[in-house]
């Protein structure tokens, strides 16, 4: 297992779902990614699930509020950003353009977070870890395996991610030959910079996408992996593509028609 027990700052650390049907997409998540579920009561009425894999935690999902749901929100994955501190980094987020959509709270013991959506319109979650790091395996089959944006503006998302996390943005060849923009941390990838997440230019072609970061996770094989959500109900909505030196993807929707990357990785990868 790609094990970890801590995540830098700046790294992406958490991902979890919000969902209209909890009960299906347990029976969806754990058997797509081979993972077991443990429910959490938190609160009255208020249940987080964990996913887990030989008892390390991969993902969490919960019932979607009703708030959310009185503002047409739909189904979706978040993602989480490890930071030292919410308070600054939410405060510098406001600073450089993005809006506070949910100010520095506790999450029990667990940790800090925050919810910003940045100057392009995706979402996206802070997270200054207590008793919870986030995800305890990253990087493999059935796992959290990378992180994407999508955004109509790739110039002003760059600057902004570089200005609030010190990532760098530098241009690489995507699937398709589509102009890929890669962010790392630590520095350029050719002077020993870690990959952290893409970004990808919305293209007319796909419709109306609204900006936001999409989630990858790792299956053993694309082709079993695509079988399995055609039999539970989900879809694909594209057609698998090689990545050299990386894998085999593809974008599927679950039955609540929540999107979700899936990655057959490379042994090199």
């Amino acid at each position: 297992m790609a094990e970890v027990t801590r995540h830098e700052p700046g790294m992406f650390n958490w991902v979890d779902l919000m969902t209209t049907d909890v009960e299906s997409a347990k029976e969806f998540y754990s058997t797509l990614l081979g993972c077991e579920t443990v429910d959490n009561p938190v609160g009255d009425d208020f249940v987080y699930t964990l996913f887990s894999r030989n008892g390390k935690n991969i993902a969490g999902m919960s019932a979607m509020m009703p708030d959310m749901l009185e503002q047409g929100v739909p189904p979706h994955w978040n993602s989480y950003v490890a930071v030292a501190n919410v308070e600054e980094a939410a405060a510098k987020a406001a600073g450089l353009g993005a809006t506070l959509i949910m100010p520095p709270m506790d999450v029990m013991e667990f940790g800090r977070m925050a919810s910003i959506i940045d100057p392009t319109g995706a979402a996206l979650n802070l997270w200054e870890a207590k008793t919870h790091i986030g995800v305890d395996v990253i990087g493999e089959a059935g796992a959290f395996c990378w992180a994407e944006l999508y955004t109509h503006d790739t110039d002003a998302a760059g600057s902004f991610y570089s200005s609030l996390f010190g990532w760098e943005a530098q241009q690489a060849e995507g699937g398709g030959g589509m102009p890929y923009n890669l962010f790392t941390s630590g520095g350029p990838l050719a002077s020993g910079g870690s990959p952290v997440a893409g970004m990808l230019l919305i293209q007319p072609i796909w419709g109306e996408v609204p900006p936001n970061w999409t989630v990858y996770f790792g299956v053993e094989d694309l082709d079993t992996a695509l079988e399995q959500v055609k039999a539970m109900g989900g879809s694909m909505q594209v057609q698998p593509m090689s990545i050299p030196n990386i894998g085999r993807i593809s974008l599927i929707s679950d039955p609540q028609h929540v999107y979700v990357m899936l990655i057959e990785l490379e042994q090199a990868a």
